[in-house]
């Protein structure tokens, strides 16, 4: 670790958040979009936690909250638990090491050399060549179930806000959570990509019509994302937030 670095990591998480607010308040990233919420939420769920950056900022700006975070990858689970805890937020943070699907199965997970590109699908020609230094290094059997089980064996009657990014699994997130996006969540922040599957197959409009048939619509999109010397197909992905209307 550089000496800037062991500097950085000796100021607290909440005012490293406070200062950066401050300096760029409108930077790219989740962080301004959370920003802007209500401060009330008290329950949220960060599908595809990662190594915890948005449970992170959702224990940060949100300091009534409980976050319950699902992350299937073990050594990244293991990053993402270590994350939270040297920041403090252990009190309100419950992580699990699994994820969502639309039945309870296992699964094998692609596990590449950037750990947020990790996927259960395997990364098809577009995607590739848009991303030629990811690779994959090694698979992993993980654990799937569907949101509206877990829902119910917690006994959790609201969940304010859902963060999903899943590498194209995001369909089977939805349909697995059905009773639980439709009566329960107040709003949905996703990941929309057009090249984590064949752009041909339409899984973007699947995805807006499954969370307009559970009574959301589009309120924001950021970190909107297009393809370098990628001819005429240049979009990417973006993020999008959903409220319930």
């Amino acid at each position: 670790m550089s000496t800037l670095q062991h500097l950085k990591e000796m100021v607290p998480y909440g005012w490293r958040k406070g200062l950066l607010d401050l300096v760029r308040p409108e930077r790219p990233g989740i962080g301004p979009v959370l920003r802007r919420m209500e401060r009330n939420i008290s329950v949220a769920f960060d599908i595809g936690a990662n190594v915890g950056d948005v449970s992170l900022y959702l224990l940060h700006y949100f300091p009534r909250a409980t976050v319950f975070a699902f992350e299937p990858c073990a050594e990244t689970y293991g990053q993402l638990v270590a994350n939270v805890m040297k920041a403090g937020y252990g009190d309100r943070f419950r992580p699990f090491r699994f994820g969502f699907f639309d039945e309870e199965t296992e699964g094998m997970l692609h596990v590449t050399s950037a750990h947020g590109a990790n996927s259960l699908v395997a990364p098809g020609e577009e995607y590739r060549s848009l991303n030629p230094c990811i690779e994959t290094v090694a698979t992993e059997r993980i654990a799937l179930m569907r949101l509206d089980d877990f829902v119910a064996r917690e006994r959790i009657d609201r969940i304010d806000l859902v963060k999903i990014d899943v590498e194209g699994v995001e369909q089977q997130v939805l349909r697995g959570g059905a009773d639980t996006f439709a009566s329960r969540v107040q709003t949905v922040v996703i990941e929309v990509s057009f090249v984590r599957r064949p752009r041909g197959d339409g899984e973007y409009i699947r995805l807006f019509q499954l969370l307009h048939d559970y009574g959301f619509a589009p309120a924001e999109i950021y970190d909107l994302s297009h393809a370098q010397g990628a001819g005429a197909w240049k979009l990417a992905q973006f993020d999008c937030v959903f409220r319930k209307y």
